[in-house]
């Protein structure tokens, strides 16, 4: 058995990788940026390639596919953006 081709999802995991890099460097609202742009970038990603060429960001249908991905990062860019980072609050 052929293991299926993943595609282009190797251009959206190192920026999600980088962001929980930043995460555990204690950087907490740049890794949540990071990461809401890494989810934004494969949203993109699956909406322009087609199903083929998608790979492993390809997991129901294209449109819910992007909804769900972009949806995702821009809920996490507001809590992002909303975070009251202060100590002893």
């Amino acid at each position: 058995m052929i293991a299926p081709r993943l595609g282009w999802w190797w251009v959206a995991a190192p920026v999600l990788v980088l962001g929980v890099g930043l995460f555990l460097l204690d950087q907490v609202r740049l890794a949540g940026y990071v990461l809401a742009a890494g989810l934004g970038l494969a949203a993109l990603l699956r909406l322009v390639l087609p199903t083929a060429r998608s790979g492993g960001l390809a997991v129901r249908s294209r449109g819910i596919d992007v909804v769900t991905m972009a949806a995702l990062g821009l809920a996490l860019a507001v809590i992002t953006s909303v975070l009251d980072l202060r100590p002893g609050r």
